[in-house]
């Protein structure tokens, strides 16, 4: 957010060129000439500076490539092939590491240079993007002698909610559903990038069903149904934790085949981060608004995440497993709360 909102001199596609090239740097330093600890992490942030710097900035970048009223599609679309992305990469990394062909050590790390050339890919089209469509690349701060900031007004306040309570139920995503795994089943890494292209390859169809459901419905609906589809995975995993965890579901496969499929449910939620980017753009007063407090919005999540992770692991231990997932399904609440008041309201843009 600070960085982004410091550059807002710059357009969105020299902004995406920049990103490319810090992860293009990051990697290059990390793969190929294997560092000592401390460049290590400096080389690490680098990448790592670039990767959180395209989030906000693919999806604008997106929706200004989109046709009129074609939003929620284009998005769908483009999360479903990053999606499948995904899923090749985890089959790689399954692969490479089960085979050999990938290692950690010194010298030329392969996985790595595998990541280098993609990146590297990406900052070429970045730079080919800029040079064909320099219109798309206009600053956000456009009055000449005046520093653009970060307009954080109160009309915006439904999309901060929804994406303070998407950083905590992300946790459930990134940490807690893949120690029902760990711990639970007594799994590892295998399982779980086995399980993880399972949830890629459903994601890739699924990604672009809620970007039609965009289009047709509108975000308030759109909000309702994500509410809903949440406490339903929420829920269904708080019963999967609490029998496997209480030993409910005896020795038998039922007890890993519910906590596989809730594991597959709950990384589905990922995908509807693409309502809130078209929440968002329709609530904005003017276009300069919508990168910057997409940056806003990364930075709330990425804040509610790591700090909700610690009481949540609390929970785990002391109350048990179910109970961080049963909260996480109450927080739903807060999505259909602020569906209807985008409703009733009417404050958003047609579509």
């Amino acid at each position: 957010m600070v960085i982004l909102t410091a550059l807002s001199g710059l357009g969105n596609l020299s902004l995406m060129v920049m990103a490319y090239g810090f992860c293009t740097l990051g990697l290059a330093v990390l793969g190929l000439l294997s560092p000592s600890y401390f460049i290590m992490q400096i080389f690490l942030f680098s990448f790592s500076l670039g990767e959180h710097m395209m989030m906000p900035l693919r999806d604008s970048i997106a929706m200004d490539l989109s046709g009129e009223g074609k939003t929620g599609t284009f998005l769908g679309q483009l999360k479903g092939r990053m999606t499948l992305s995904s899923m090749a990469a985890s089959a790689a990394v399954f692969i490479g590491y089960r085979t050999g062909i990938f290692w950690f050590g010194n010298g030329v790390i392969p996985s790595f240079v595998a990541g280098l050339l993609f990146t590297a890919a990406g900052l070429f089209f970045a730079v080919r993007l800029r040079k064909t469509a320099p219109e798309l690349n206009v600053p956000r701060a456009r009055n000449t002698g005046r520093r653009d900031t970060l307009h954080i007004r109160k009309r915006y306040i439904p999309y901060y909610l929804i994406t303070a309570v998407y950083g905590c139920q992300k946790r459930m995503r990134i940490v807690f559903a893949p120690w029902l795994i760990v711990e639970l089943l007594a799994m590892g890494a295998d399982t779980l990038a086995l399980l993880g292209m399972a949830a890629h390859l459903i994601g890739s169809r699924f990604s672009p069903v809620i970007g039609r459901m965009l289009d047709h419905l509108g975000v308030s609906r759109s909000l309702a149904i994500e509410g809903g589809y949440f406490a339903g995975a929420f829920l269904f995993a708080a019963f999967a934790a609490w029998g496997a965890a209480s030993g409910r579901f005896g020795d038998g496969p039922l007890g890993a085949v519910l906590v596989f499929l809730a594991y597959i449910l709950v990384m589905l939620t990922d995908h509807f981060n693409t309502v809130h980017t078209v929440m968002m753009k329709q609530l904005s007063l003017r276009p300069e608004d919508v990168m910057g407090n997409l940056s806003l919005g990364l930075s709330v999540d990425h804040v509610l995440a790591v700090t909700v992770s610690g009481g949540f692991g609390v929970i785990w231990k002391v109350w048990g497993p179910q109970y961080v997932f049963l909260l996480a399904a109450a927080c739903s609440a807060v999505h259909l709360a602020v569906a209807g008041y985008l409703e009733r309201s009417a404050i958003l843009k047609k579509r």
